[in-house]
């Protein structure tokens, strides 16, 4: 059916959108997978965990929100919690820098964004009674934006906080940031969970997946500071806000602590992450929201253009990577209903379920390690779709 109005205007974005991305604007990603031991050993992992809500959806997050009996209130979390979260301050050859942390055990680790000590000379972190402790750099994984550092702290400065289980966070459910914005001092924010499973970018320009949005207010120097649930518990790291401005516009996102609980444990130990690799650049925009914003059915997209009816686009791989080993190519930008669209394979199914788009690609990519396998179902433009099984390598420091 012809596109009119509303779907006009979705069009116009859509369009925008695309022209970003084959622009450079929007980065397209390459995948990376799990995580596998490497290094020496650097020390033991002793994390508080806290089981997931066992109550019906609702009732611990109404409780905590309410101030009930059933949850603890803002001032209850920020009071007990607050005295975990550390000021992280940092010298370069880029000048003074830093941001936040949080304890993570009573051995002296502290969790903190791999972007707040990037390059740094010295680390010292500020505990809650403003005592200032030398720092060292433990280990960091820009892929996931996490580092540790280890202080050297008596056992009563030391409050780890409690990790959670960033899996069973709903959309709506109230959280709370607390960290160093701005450098002002140790502050608390609230907001809700805005969104799930986002996307977004790593600072060697990998793919985080599965990040927290929320609306608390996350503002520089709040990076490495916790995003906490209703009943106090770690859910996130944060990391990052989406601003025109660089100041806070009600968009943040925080790293999930389920990946950071994999990484921490690695970094601690071995005092390095290696991620695998699948070289593949994806398309952000998959082949079902082209049919949608063009305003044909998925089966007459196919028809006129030679596409699956769904599936993840490839716009590039990289040469000699695991992807172009397996036979799989992207392909150069063509006009697909006025929408400029790389005409590269598809990628169909992933281990035998049906992919949308990109995020299906890498959700399942992400989970696992160096040397396994990802089966894939891949179609190029005006064939059928073919198995293609690719071994995952160890991928390149940066994107």
């Amino acid at each position: 059916m012809p596109v009119t109005g509303e779907g006009s205007l979705l069009k116009t974005a859509l369009t925008a959108l695309i022209a970003a991305v084959v622009g450079g604007l929007v980065t397209a990603l390459f995948i990376f997978a799990g995580m596998s031991f490497v290094g020496e050993d650097v020390g033991d992992v002793n994390i508080n965990e806290s089981p997931a809500p066992t109550g019906e959806a609702g009732e611990d997050v109404e409780g905590a929100a309410g101030g009930s009996l059933e949850g603890p209130t803002v001032e209850e979390v920020y009071t007990r919690d607050g005295p975990g979260v550390v000021s992280v301050d940092v010298s370069s050859e880029q000048g003074p820098g830093g941001g936040s942390g949080f304890v993570l055990d009573e051995n002296g680790h502290i969790v903190t964004n791999q972007h707040v000590v990037d390059g740094a000379g010295s680390v010292s972190v500020r505990f809650s009674d403003g005592e200032r402790r030398t720092a060292e750099v433990i280990g960091e994984d820009p892929s996931t934006d996490i580092a540790i550092l280890r202080a050297d702290a008596p056992e009563d400065a030391l409050q780890p906080l409690t990790l959670g289980d960033s899996d069973s966070v709903r959309v709506g459910e109230p959280v709370i940031a607390i960290g160093n914005p701005l450098n002002v001092g140790t502050s608390a924010t609230t907001g809700i969970v805005s969104g799930l499973e986002r996307p977004i970018k790593a600072p060697n320009n990998y793919t985080i997946n599965n990040a927290v949005q929320t609306d608390a207010a996350i503002n520089p120097g709040s990076s490495g500071g916790p995003l906490l649930d209703a009943r106090g518990t770690v859910i996130g790291v944060n990391s990052q806000i989406q601003s025109q401005t660089g100041s806070f516009q009600g968009v943040g996102f925080a790293v999930p602590i389920n990946t950071v609980k994999g990484v921490v444990e690695q970094l601690i130990t071995t005092g390095e992450v290696d991620h695998g690799y699948i070289g593949v650049q994806m398309f952000e925009v998959g082949v079902e929201e082209i049919a949608t914003f063009s305003g044909l059915s998925p089966e007459e997209l196919s028809e006129r253009h030679g596409l699956p009816e769904n599936g993840a686009i490839v716009a590039d791989v990289t040469e000699d990577g695991p992807a172009d080993e397996a036979g799989i190519s992207g392909g150069e930008v063509e006009e697909v209903e006025e929408l400029p669209v790389p005409r590269g394979d598809v990628i169909t199914e992933v281990d035998g379920d049906r992919v949308s788009g990109a995020d299906d690609v890498i959700s399942v990519v992400n989970s696992l390690e160096p040397g396994d396998t990802v089966e894939l179902t891949v179609a190029s433009p005006d064939e059928e779709p073919r198995p293609v099984e690719v071994l995952l390598g160890s991928r390149p420091e940066e994107s």
